[in-house]
């Protein structure tokens, strides 16, 4: 009679073989949705960066005393320059309570703008 299985050693052999792969695998993978996450996190923000230029070339003259104006997300949203409800992506929580500072830097002819993104309390 013929025994047709597999020892117990064999088996072993496939656990740490198996065991081996998971621990090169699973930090890599990790890695690889951790380093995903804060790039979509980085052009939600970069978004609400680029919908506050949009903003700000519609709306000059409302800033063009100031030498720092602070425009909130749901001002670009009822203006519809951003989706009603944004999220940030790796967190789910709202970005409603953000907002961006721009800081108009003048100099001989030319008006500098720079942008600062402000996340909100909840969402850091």
């Amino acid at each position: 009679m013929k025994n047709k299985g597999f020892t117990l050693i064999e088996l072993l052999g496939v656990i740490v073989i198996l065991s081996l792969l998971l621990l090169v695998i699973v930090p890599s993978v990790t890695s690889s949705i951790q380093k995903g996450q804060d790039e979509a996190d980085k052009d939600t923000q970069d978004s609400i960066v680029l919908a506050a230029r949009n903003w700000l070339s519609d709306n000059k003259a409302t800033v063009n005393n100031a030498s720092s104006y602070t425009v909130t997300v749901s001002t670009l949203q009822s203006g519809g320059y951003l989706p009603k409800d944004i999220k940030l992506p790796s967190k789910g929580c709202s970005l409603n309570n953000a907002s961006v500072t721009i800081t108009a830097t003048e100099t001989a002819n030319n008006t500098k703008y720079n942008y600062k993104y402000n996340a909100p309390n909840d969402c850091k």
